[in-house]
């Protein structure tokens, strides 16, 4: 049986709950650098909310802020999308 890759599990957690922290991210798979993993996933056409700023608590019962990225699906790799780099000669 063939082993899952960071984004394999990445994305199917997103598809269960809908979206993930670096928090949980660490905690559910130890995957330390979710925010690049989750840059890679967009490149290849993957689309994410970044919602910046979310108070969790981390293992000291502190407050801590971190990005929670919502999982919109599957559409255009970032590199082709026009909203995010539009043509200067339109």
């Amino acid at each position: 049986m063939k082993k899952s890759n960071q984004k394999q599990r990445v994305l199917g957690f997103v598809r269960t709950k809908g979206s993930i922290t670096s928090l949980e991210a660490i905690k559910t798979f130890g995957i330390t650098r979710l925010a690049s993993t989750i840059q890679q996933m967009e490149k290849a056409g993957h689309i994410f909310h970044h919602e910046h700023q979310v108070k969790v608590k981390n293992r000291f019962g502190e407050d801590s802020r971190v990005t929670r990225y919502h999982y919109k699906g599957w559409g255009i790799p970032v590199a082709e999308r026009d909203d995010l780099y539009p043509q200067e000669n339109k």
